[in-house]
Order: structure tokens, then C-alpha cells, then sequence
């Protein structure tokens, strides 16, 4: 009895301990995958998802996130941000949207003019909207929080966190990122509202 006592607690802690680091990573995993699947669906300038018309690109985008990270985020889309940028200035977005909401930049305004100089000539190329071809998407989940499958009492892993479930507890904040150039668009199209 002793030495079943002895080895029973040690092998569920590394029995445990082993299914949540997997857990975090696979979910790691799969929301890196969902904002890849966004900023790819971003540069096609499609104006319905799954037969339903987009009110604006970004919410669409949001969507198109949602329904590839397998219900991680379906009860709370807010985790995801769509930000727009120009070509030169990478470190401010001209526009950021999040749950459905798009507020333009105050230090990176719209029309955007910039100079390329190629060889001996130089060309001043004029941004007017945010999702503009030649411009860069990033679709972002910042904090996602997520919590231990099974807590230890005292083990502080992580920060503080609330899940989509409004449940609290310590836990690990995950992030993914995906970025891409918003290409052109095909003869005779506008591109959507962002």
C-alpha cells in the first residue's frame, strides 16, 4: 500500500502534467492555423463567406478564423484583430478591427502618400483605403487565455486569465499572428469595406 502510494501520486502529476502541455500546444497549433486561413481568405476580396454577405471584410475575416479554430473560438470572436498597414509604415496599422468595430489610426492617417524610387525615377504612390492592394493584413489573436486541465494548488505557471467561458484561473496566455500582402484585384471589382 505504501509503495502504491508512493508511486501513484508522482505518475498522475507527470501523467497530467504531460496531457496539458500537450493540450497548449496543440491549441498553439490550431489557432496559428485559423489566422493563416484568415489573412489567406483576406487577399481574395471576396465579398460573401459560406453564402453570407460581409458586412465589412474584417468581420468576415473574424469568421473565416472562427470556423477554423474548431469552436476554441466560437463563444467569444473578441480574441481576434484584424489590423491594416501601408507598405512603409509596418509599426502602426492605418486601421484596426476588432468584434466588429474598425477604428482608423490617428498617427498613420488615410490618404496615405509615399514616394518609391526605382533606378533613376521616382514614383509618389497615393493609399485611399485601408484594405488597398499593395497594402499588408495581419490577423491577430493577442491573448488567448487558456487554462489548466488539471490545476495544482500553488503552481503559477502562467498569469491570471479568464477563458470564453468566463471561467478564472491560472493559466497560459496564447498568441498567434499571420500576415500578408493584400493583392491585386481582378478587372472591374472594388475591393469591400474593411
Amino acid at each position: 500500500m505504501l509503495e502504491s502510494a508512493l508511486c501513484l501520486l508522482p505518475m498522475f502529476a507527470i501523467f497530467f502534467g504531460v496531457i496539458d502541455v500537450c493540450y497548449a500546444v496543440s491549441i498553439q497549433s490550431l489557432l496559428s492555423q485559423a489566422v493563416r486561413a484568415g489573412s489567406r481568405w483576406a487577399v481574395t476580396y471576396q465579398s460573401t463567406y459560406n453564402s453570407t454577405t460581409c458586412s465589412s471584410q474584417a468581420t468576415c475575416i473574424a469568421q473565416v478564423v472562427v470556423d477554423n479554430a474548431v469552436g476554441f473560438l466560437s463563444a467569444n470572436s473578441s480574441y481576434i484583430v484584424v489590423n491594416y498597414y501601408v507598405p512603409p509604415n509596418l509599426s502602426t496599422p492605418v486601421m484596426s478591427c476588432s468584434a466588429g468595430t474598425c477604428t482608423a489610426s490617428t498617427v498613420v492617417t488615410l490618404p496615405y502618400t509615399y514616394s518609391v524610387t526605382t533606378g533613376t525615377s521616382t514614383t509618389t504612390v497615393t493609399i485611399s483605403y485601408a484594405n488597398q492592394p499593395g497594402n499588408i493584413v495581419e490577423v491577430d489573436i493577442p491573448a488567448y487565455p487558456l487554462l489548466w486541465m488539471v490545476p495544482i494548488k500553488g503552481y503559477t505557471a502562467g498569469s491570471q486569465v479568464t477563458n470564453s467561458s468566463g471561467k478564472t484561473g491560472l493559466g497560459l496566455s496564447l498568441s498567434a499572428d499571420a500576415m500578408d500582402v493584400l493583392g491585386n484585384l481582378p478587372q472591374g471589382l472594388t475591393p469591400p469595406s474593411p
